[in-house]
């Protein structure tokens, strides 16, 4: 807009000169400056039309938070779409302890590390960012503490439905802990690998499924997939499993 209002009050602005001087006699160079307002506006017109049109949508920006507490990480799990760019609110609450986050390109640690943090030493924070890599299940480590801290990535793909991701392969669930926002809508994107398979998400209050049943979602059969959504549970660590397959298909939802 400043493009086009700047050659405008000039062309008005020598508008208002050449009349003031037409009682005397019109100059020469009036059709001169008329034609370099109008050239101006043009200029400014398409220069606006490529701004607008040269600005595609980014990246999606994603924000996680990651505690390390008593030698251990809060949550073990993580969860963001490919491509984008994620920060690690990284809080180091350990005094005089060293702690960083360390994520590798495959299930464990013998995958080329894709993302190195810096170490800091508790109590403190720092801020990590990086570029999710494509879908699938990644692990990450504290390289200081590479057997006590550990966890898993999960990296959906772009533009998928659920805010977890949550995959039945080989009677095993993919993630056996979850992590979910007090209040509101929790929703997981399930996918059964499993070939005619029958699997599905129950959730319970509490530790174990003696609780009362928070959630009991639809029956999938592998290989498919749906979306399960419900009101998070208070906060707490809940236990889910699978129905058909409650004693190699469990896990906890952790709801700080």
């Amino acid at each position: 807009m400043i493009a086009l209002l700047v050659p405008v009050n000039v062309l008005i602005g020598a508008a208002l000169v050449a009349y003031g001087a037409r009682v005397r006699r019109r100059p020469v160079s009036f059709p001169l400056l008329i034609s370099a307002g109008l050239v101006v506006i043009g200029a400014g017109v398409v220069a606006l039309n490529l701004t607008s049109t040269a600005s595609p949508a980014g990246p999606t920006g994603v924000t996680v938070s990651l505690v390390a507490q008593n030698t251990a990480f809060q949550p073990t799990t993580l969860t963001f779409p490919a491509g984008a760019h994620v920060t690690v609110n990284f809080d180091n609450k350990d005094a005089q302890t060293t702690h960083n986050f360390v994520l590798f390109g495959g299930p464990d640690a013998s995958s080329a590390a894709l993302f190195t943090g810096t170490i800091i030493t508790g109590p403190a924070t720092t801020q990590y960012t990086f570029t999710a890599p494509g879908p699938g299940t990644y692990f990450f480590h504290c390289e200081v503490h590479p057997q006590q801290m550990t966890g898993t990535v999960t990296v959906t793909a772009a533009g998928s439905p659920g805010g977890l991701a949550l995959t039945a392969k080989n009677l095993v669930f993919s993630q056996t802990s979850l992590t979910a926002a007090a209040g509101g809508q929790v929703t997981i994107h399930f996918v059964n690998d499993d070939p005619q398979t029958p699997h599905n998400f129950v959730l319970f209050a509490g530790a174990d499924a003696s609780g009362p049943p928070l959630f009991t979602g639809e029956t999938v059969t592998g290989p498919g997939s749906t979306n399960y959504t419900f009101a998070a549970p208070p906060s707490g660590t809940h236990f889910f499993y699978c129905q058909f397959h409650p004693s190699t298909m469990h896990g906890t939802l952790t709801v700080p």
